[in-house]
């Protein structure tokens, strides 16, 4: 399985989204989130950087019984420790379920690198991105169902907006995330985005991003605006996710402006600009799009 820059060692970089959202966040909270991202970052990389698949599957194996350990009050690995601490009011952490469907989510992307259609892709999503999602607003203090429902929504339209800005990069290391129904609906072979030719695009390469930034843009844009209608107690709770959501929709906005650029290179929004949208989303001066 080829390696990937996927998971970087510090996964809050300064100038990054997760950065700025997490500036959005209540500074007693910071440190909790800090260790749910890291240990997140953590398993999420093991599919993409450990090349024997039995390895990966025995690291994952032992991060689930790692897990359950940490919540019987037993963590020996430095980043289950935390779970040994409470979290500041009103924050807490997330259930075990939420830990346990990342390792199991990866376990999944250990066995394979495509999708065949887009339900069984937003399940994997939902079950991962939007499990972390979810577990950011457990510590972030939201407790109502609509809340917890709108992360884990959000969750999907993550994953989508990152598989677009990294549809080349992550083509050259052997991993294509558009499912085949998608692909053979816009008549796009998969091979036309595994190997393209320099300065060259498939024929059809226009209809195909036009259709994956509407689906990324729709699937930010919903659960956004669910957001936006929550009591005002879970809406400044979930500020941080109403952050990332701001970022990624104007990241593939960019996407789309650039054409076929994508496919060759990695597209991303300045640290200026990311920090002036983070900032007009926690003044209230930037909420979702209607549609």
């Amino acid at each position: 399985m080829p390696q990937s820059p996927n998971a970087p060692l510090s996964p809050i970089r300064p100038g990054s989204s997760l950065y700025y959202a997490l500036q959005s966040t209540p500074e007693a909270l910071r440190p909790a989130l800090q260790a749910w991202v890291h240990w997140w970052h953590e398993v999420s990389a093991i599919p993409l950087t450990v090349n024997d698949p039995g390895v990966a599957q025995t690291k994952l194996a032992w991060w689930a019984q790692e897990v359950r350990n940490s919540f019987e009050g037993k963590p020996t690995h430095p980043l289950t420790k935390p779970l040994a601490q409470p979290v500041p009011a009103p924050g807490q952490w997330p259930p075990p379920e939420l830990w346990l469907a990342q390792v199991d989510g990866m376990q999944a992307l250990v066995q394979q690198t495509r999708w065949l259609d887009e339900p069984s892709q937003r399940k994997h999503a939902l079950a991962t991105t939007g499990a972390a999602c979810e577990a950011a607003a457990h510590l972030l203090g939201a407790r109502s169902p609509e809340a917890l429902s709108a992360a884990r929504e959000l969750g999907w339209g993550l994953r989508q907006a990152h598989h677009l800005s990294r549809l080349g990069q992550d083509a050259r290391l052997g991993w294509l995330h558009t499912p085949v129904s998608i692909l053979q609906q816009h008549d796009v072979k998969a091979h036309e985005l595994l190997r393209p030719q320099p300065g060259q695009a498939p024929v059809q390469w226009p209809a195909l991003l036009t259709h994956l930034h509407a689906q990324a843009r729709q699937s930010l844009a919903a659960p956004w605006r669910s957001i936006d209608q929550l009591p005002a107690a879970d809406r400044r709770a979930l500020r941080p996710l109403a952050v990332l959501a701001a970022l990624q929709m104007a990241l593939i906005d960019e996407i789309a402006a650039q054409g076929e650029r994508v496919l060759h290179e990695r597209l991303m929004l300045t640290p200026l600009r990311k920090w002036w949208i983070a900032t007009r989303v926690r003044w209230g001066w930037y909420s979702a799009p209607e549609r």
